[in-house]
């Protein structure tokens, strides 16, 4: 099991935010400061170079940290020395505010998404109970979250985000034929 951790910047409607209901149903612990996210432990960030993988899974059982804040204040990201910043791969938000969105998952969803990618899955499950979007997140990024979390590294999750991203825009890739 994965040690969540959740540090709430209460940015969001209170009874809309999923970092509070996590809190409330027991799938992660709230860190009250920046000082309480334990080093070495990975956060979730979009501004991360590398993309969450399976071979993150020795650092986030230090801890996987969600920093709970909006999209509007996205600038306020909290950027720590002691920690491994990951970003996640493409995949689309299911939430009613960013239904469709690619990239602009709310904290629940980052958590699910980054357990099913570190192998956790019988942890990701967890959430489907506990969010009404949970399972249509599952169908809409399903088999994506299950080629990432075969992938061997960041890298590799790259290249199959790029394929992904390739077929969307419907580009010529190698396995199509041209006339």
């Amino acid at each position: 099991m994965i040690p969540v951790i959740i540090y709430d910047k209460c940015q969001c409607n209170p009874k809309k935010c999923t970092a509070k209901r996590m809190l409330k149903f027991n799938l992660g612990k709230e860190a009250k400061t920046l000082g309480a996210i334990p080093k070495g432990s990975i956060v979730l960030s979009p501004f991360s170079d590398k993309a969450m993988s399976p071979a993150d899974i020795h650092a986030a059982r230090k801890g996987l940290v969600v920093m709970d804040l909006t999209w509007t204040n996205i600038d306020e990201f909290p950027r720590l020395k002691t920690v491994e910043e990951r970003a996640l791969p493409y995949l689309l938000a299911s939430n009613p505010i960013n239904w469709g969105r690619p990239m602009e998952l709310n904290s629940a969803e980052a958590v699910m998404a980054a357990l099913y990618i570190l192998g956790e899955k019988e942890q990701a499950s967890e959430f489907l109970g506990r969010f009404n979007w949970a399972p249509e997140f599952m169908r809409l990024n399903g088999e994506m979250l299950e080629d990432y979390s075969k992938a061997k590294d960041s890298t590799e999750v790259v290249r199959i985000q790029n394929e992904y991203l390739e077929a969307i825009r419907g580009g010529s890739g190698p396995e199509e034929e041209t006339d």
